[in-house]
C-alpha cells in the first residue's frame, strides 16, 4: 500500500459491500470513508431495496 500517496488514496471511492439492508443503510452511508454501497441480496426484495433508496435519498436532502 506504500505505493500510493494519501491524495490518490482519498480520490478512490469506497463502496461498502457487506450486507447493506434497510436497517443499517443510513448508518453505513453516513460513515467516513464509505462513498456508497454494493447492494446484493437486498436488491432481490423490493421493499428492502426501497428502504435503502429512501435512506440514501434522505441524506441528499439533509
Amino acid at each position: 500500500m506504500g505505493v500510493y500517496d494519501s491524495n490518490i488514496a482519498s480520490s478512490i471511492p469506497i463502496l461498502y459491500g457487506g450486507s447493506v439492508n434497510g436497517a443499517n443503510s443510513k448508518d453505513l452511508f453516513t460513515m467516513d470513508n464509505i462513498n456508497g454501497g454494493l447492494i446484493g441480496g437486498a436488491s432481490l426484495n423490493g421493499e428492502e431495496f426501497v428502504e435503502i433508496y429512501q435512506a440514501a435519498e434522505s441524506l441528499i436532502y439533509e
